[in-house]
């Protein structure tokens, strides 16, 4: 079956020159994703594609840059006279895409609307602590803190919106935003496409490529497709494992790929009774062949993670509980549990889950072989593959056995807050599975706290080892990134946060000749 898939796959590529969409202008760059973003309101943005897009066209008081460290942007300084006092200063002449001038105000509109209940911003946990905020000037804002919260300038990168958010009601506003970004929001084709174009006015110089139309194609042949034809540009993490060696043999297209940070798990709801029990959740991860699924469904491109925080991380810590593949031990745990198992695989289950995935194709060949894995020891894992949104939303609401998922971009130790405390179940944060351990909270509390690298370092060695234990999550594998580009996108290169940050400096140099 599998070197039938990959047969069609190269004829389809041979036969991809003709018919199909048009060709790009000189002026536009064409990047297909896999998903429609759900909002462009980057207080409520949840998805990697939600925040990806809205970052190019809303701009925070800071920026991550390529290597992760914060960078100056709406704000051209900052200063922490204390620990628990942040000034910023903004720079001048700032102006919304709509015209309008940005001042403090509109900062403080910004921070205080996210930490509005009503708002149900997934954002409101980065802000917490702020218990004032004072806008002396036009272009400075003061964040006095209830105490010292070591996380506070990660969330000072989320998108500033205008005060009063335009005037426009909040579902008009996530659809057609007004930013300060590199780029400015243009249209919403619903299921097709969401069209930028440059801002002149950015403070960080205005984006080289005029346009920018991110093409929502959610099928993985015909993203490869397009891309192959011409049609589409750039694709970036959204490239079928099978499809990158067809890719590298094209004249017409480059493809670079580097070891990434995005963090592939199975998600368990801590609230199902069978869930619940930490043998259970072991039996199932040492049930789980990651490297066969490496090297047969990802072609290698990707390596085993033990746990959300990449090896390149600061914070990463590296002696931490791991669960091989070995379904002996995995029947081992369920017989000690009390479960009826066979000694060999065969026989009739010894129970049922659900598993929910999206419907990408990728993400589904890997549930089919999660699922045959936990056959072999006896578990029935019956799979639901639903659209995006809907799966997402599940997943949010708690309404799930087990689902698999990525988190993307993680570069503050902080993620394990957001992720395991039990004050961070949603919409308050991501600890979807509904995890508690009060010593796990404990330490990270005591870790927000701290501004030391090198003592917040030593705590979340402990985070993770407690992590790594209760198995709220099985770590699967952290990707590579993988940027397939055509010839005349130059000066791009994929950040390894998967963001779109490279974007701004990429030129485009006329294509000629058929493909």
């Amino acid at each position: 079956m599998r070197r039938l898939v990959l047969l069609l796959l190269a004829v389809l590529f041979l036969a991809a020159a003709c018919g199909g969409s048009p060709r790009p202008d000189a002026r536009t760059i064409v990047i297909a994703i896999e998903q429609e973003p759900t909002t462009l309101d980057p207080r409520l943005a949840a998805d990697a594609y939600s925040a990806r897009v809205s970052s190019l066209i809303a701009a925070g008081l800071l920026r991550s840059g390529r290597d992760g460290r914060l960078v100056p942007d709406l704000a051209s300084r900052y200063e922490t006279p204390d620990a628990r006092t942040f000034i910023f200063h903004l720079r001048p002449g700032l102006r919304f895409h709509d015209g309008r001038p940005l001042t403090s105000a509109d900062v403080a509109f910004t921070v205080r609307s996210i930490l509005d209940p009503a708002t149900q911003s997934p954002r409101q946990g980065a802000f917490r602590e702020v218990s004032r905020i004072e806008t002396p000037d036009a272009r400075t804002v003061i964040f006095r803190l209830s105490r010292p919260f070591a996380p506070f300038l990660t969330g000072a990168t989320i998108g500033i919106v205008p005060a009063g958010l335009g005037g426009r009601t909040p579902d008009a506003f996530a659809r057609a935003p007004v930013g300060c970004g590199p780029y400015r929001f243009r249209g919403w084709e619903t299921n097709s496409r969401i069209l930028l174009d440059a801002y002149a006015g950015y403070p960080g110089g205005a984006p080289k490529i005029p346009h920018a139309i991110f093409k929502i194609l959610p099928n993985d042949t015909t993203r490869m497709l397009e891309l192959r034809k011409g049609s589409v540009d750039l694709v970036q993490n959204a490239i079928p494992a099978y499809a990158v060696k067809f890719l590298r043999k094209d004249p017409q297209i480059r493809v670079v790929a580097r070891p990434g940070i995005n963090f592939s798990y199975l998600g368990f709801n801590l609230r199902d009774p069978l869930l619940s029990r930490r043998e259970v959740r072991a039996a199932i991860a040492h049930a789980i062949d990651r490297d066969a699924i490496i090297r047969h469904i990802l072609e290698g491109l990707a390596t085993p993670a033990t746990g959300i925080l990449a090896p390149s991380n600061w914070a990463h810590a590296g002696d931490v509980e791991t669960y091989a593949y070995d379904p002996a031990r995995s029947r081992a745990l369920l017989r000690a549990a009390g479960f009826d198992v066979p000694g060999t695989p065969g026989g009739s289950p010894v129970f049922s889950l659900s598993y929910k995935t999206s419907t990408n194709k990728e993400r589904i060949a890997i549930a089919e072989s999660i699922r045959q894995s936990l056959q072999e020891v006896g578990i029935d894992a019956r799979l639901r593959s639903l659209e995006f949104g809907t799966f997402f939303s599940d997943v949010r609401r708690g309404n799930f056995q087990l689902y698999s998922l990525i988190w993307t971009g993680v570069t503050d130790p902080d993620i394990f807050h957001t992720a395991f405390h039990s004050a961070s179940a949603p919409p308050e944060g991501a600890n979807r599975g509904r995890y508690r351990n009060p010593r796990l909270d404990t330490i990270l509390d005591r870790a927000r706290t701290i501004t030391d690298e090198e003592e917040r370092r030593k705590l979340y060695a402990q985070a993770q080892k407690i992590v790594a234990h209760d198995l709220p999550y099985v770590p699967l594998w952290y990707g590579t990134d993988v940027a397939a580009m055509r010839r005349r996108v130059e000066n791009y290169e994929p950040w390894p946060s998967g963001d779109f940050g490279g974007l701004p400096q990429a030129t485009l140099r006329s294509e000629g000749g058929a493909s």
